[in-house]
C-alpha cells in the first residue's frame, strides 16, 4: 500500500481538537470498534481530556490536512511502566502510521525515564500483535480480562 504523506504531524491534544477527535472515533469501522472501542470506552476516555476529568494520562493525535488520522494515549504517567492505546484511521491502515505512533510512545517513555510500556489487545487482533512484535514488544501472557498482554522494556 502507499506510504504516508510527508507532512503528518503527531502532537498532543489541545482543547480545540474536540471536533477532530469526535470525527476520528465516528469514522471507525466495525472491526476497530469491536477490538479497540468496545462500549465506547476509549472514546469516553478521550473525551475526559476535554472535560479535565483525567489526570496522569497524555493524549496524542496524528493529523494530516486538518483530519485526525491516528490516536495515541499513554496512561499511568506517575508510574514507571506506562499503559498504551493506539488506533489508526480506517483509510490509513497498512501504511505504517501505527509504527510512527508506537515510536512516538517509545520516545516519550524514554524521554521521561520510564522503565517500559505495557498494553493489552484482543487475541484476534493479529494486525496489532504483529505491529507490537515488530516494534520490540514481548508477549508476556494474558490479562485478567482475557486479552494478550505485551510489554516493551528499556
Amino acid at each position: 500500500m502507499d506510504g504516508l504523506p510527508e507532512n503528518i504531524v503527531i502532537r498532543e491534544f489541545t482543547k480545540a481538537d474536540r471536533p477532530l477527535v469526535e470525527a476520528f472515533f465516528n469514522q471507525m469501522g466495525g472491526e476497530t470498534r469491536a477490538l479497540f472501542d468496545a462500549n465506547s470506552a476509549n472514546y469516553k476516555n478521550a473525551m475526559r481530556f476535554f472535560d479535565d476529568t483525567v489526570s496522569n494520562w497524555i493524549f496524542f493525535l496524528a493529523e494530516y490536512n486538518g483530519t485526525m488520522i491516528g490516536y495515541l494515549v499513554l496512561t499511568d504517567l506517575n508510574r514507571s511502566i506506562l499503559g498504551l492505546g493506539i488506533a489508526v484511521h480506517e483509510e490509513y491502515k497498512g501504511r505504517r502510521l501505527g509504527r510512527r505512533l508506537m515510536q512516538r510512545a517509545i520516545d516519550f517513555a524514554r524521554e521521561n525515564n520510564k522503565g517500559g510500556i505495557i498494553l493489552t489487545t484482543h487475541v484476534v487482533n493479529l494486525r496489532g500483535q504483529g505491529l507490537y512484535a515488530r516494534m520490540g514488544f514481548e508477549r508476556i501472557g494474558m490479562s485478567n480480562g482475557g486479552e494478550a498482554l505485551y510489554l516493551y522494556r528499556f
